[in-house]
């Protein structure tokens, strides 16, 4: 299966002080958190916002957040992604390995309904893969 997966390289990259944004060549959007990231505050949001628009050039793409260290976040925040998720994203994808993660990830599903699907997994190869379906542009 490996075989036929295509080497991945880095469109574009942009580093923030609390994790790296990627644009990868498969067309999918990628986001790894700093080391001792747990939490994602307004202001970090808006800057990513920004920076999933720009890359994206306005079409969505499917999206990756690695959120292994993920322990909470707010219900401001909460609305916010819902709201502006479907701006850049077809689909988003993450990594958990805790059930905070888990509890904190349905509670926003069941709450705030996002417009795209979302789902959660233990490796980041399954949740590539699962992107990879929504992908129109490979």
């Amino acid at each position: 299966m490996l075989n036929s997966i295509p080497h991945i390289e880095a469109i574009k990259t942009v580093e923030l002080d609390f994790g790296v944004i990627t644009l990868r060549s498969d067309n999918i959007i990628a986001f790894e958190p700093a080391d001792g990231f747990t939490t994602f505050n307004m202001d970090q949001l808006t800057i990513m916002l920004n920076v999933f628009l720009e890359i994206t050039n306005g079409v969505p793409r499917p999206y990756f957040s690695n959120n292994y260290n993920l322990k909470s976040l707010g219900s401001r925040e909460r609305v916010y992604i819902s709201e502006n998720f479907h701006r850049f994203a077809c689909a988003f994808a993450m990594t958990e390995n805790s059930a905070v993660t888990r509890f904190i990830t349905h509670s926003f599903m069941q709450l705030s309904r996002p417009a795209i699907p979302v789902r959660m997994f233990k490796e980041k190869e399954a949740a590539y893969a699962w992107l990879r379906t929504f992908n129109k542009e490979q």
